[in-house]
């Protein structure tokens, strides 16, 4: 599965046709990198795929999200997941998630060269799944990158992470895109924000034409 993010034209639209999901970042007035519904829609119609929503205001935003699945009947509602030490906002979250009846992609999660603790959050990780999160999007610094990649022994820990949690990764894709297997489930490019940091902080941004390229090379996967 190969999941493109942060698409806000019909030109990046037309040029996407062959990915598997698209994800769009929504708000209520929309902006530069977001798109209100009515945005949202005109674009939907040009893709043939799954499409991701990411509301601006967070799951948290219990009313927002819910006019959203009604009206817009997307395949997954995607988050930000709050850090599990932060207890009483991660507890809200966890009920918003409960409360919103929607196949759900959680992001924000990291696994670096130095700092692979994220395997360790177990608990949380299967209480994001209780609460209806079926796949997660994580980023990879990296797999690939000769300067910063993880050990093999971190990469056999991945594999079975991920062999429990379906995964679409992120990495260093402009490096290579010979990827390893380590039990993900697919990738995922975000497209070059119009400024400022990604939706879900993520540190690889893409031009369309460099995701063209790399989605050509993860098919040959």
């Amino acid at each position: 599965m190969i999941k493109v993010n942060q698409i806000r034209s019909a030109a990046e639209s037309a040029k996407l046709g062959e990915i598997d999901m698209a994800g769009y970042v929504l708000s209520r007035c929309g902006s530069a990198n977001e798109l209100d519904v009515e945005q949202y829609k005109n674009l939907k119609v040009l893709l043939s795929c799954e499409h991701a929503i990411y509301p601006s205001g967070g799951v948290e935003d219990i009313g927002f999200c819910r006019e959203l699945l009604e009206e817009l009947k997307p395949s997954y509602l995607e988050f930000t997941v709050v850090d599990p030490e932060k207890i009483e906002s991660s507890r809200a979250q966890l009920n918003a998630l409960a409360a919103l009846d929607v196949r759900k992609i959680a992001n924000g999660l990291f696994l670096l060269k130095d700092d692979i603790s994220l395997l360790d959050r177990t608990a949380h990780m299967d209480a994001l799944v209780q609460s209806g999160v079926e796949m997660f999007q994580i980023e990879i610094e990296s797999l690939v990158d000769p300067e910063s990649k993880i050990s093999s022994k971190g990469r056999g820990r991945i594999a079975e992470f991920f062999f429990r949690y379906p995964t679409l990764i992120g990495d260093s894709f402009v490096v290579s895109t010979r990827i390893p297997d380590v039990q993900q489930r697919g990738f995922y490019l975000n497209l070059s924000p119009a400024g400022g940091r990604s939706y879900d902080f993520s540190q690889q941004q893409y031009s369309l034409s460099s995701a063209m390229r790399i989605i050509k090379g993860l098919r040959k996967i």
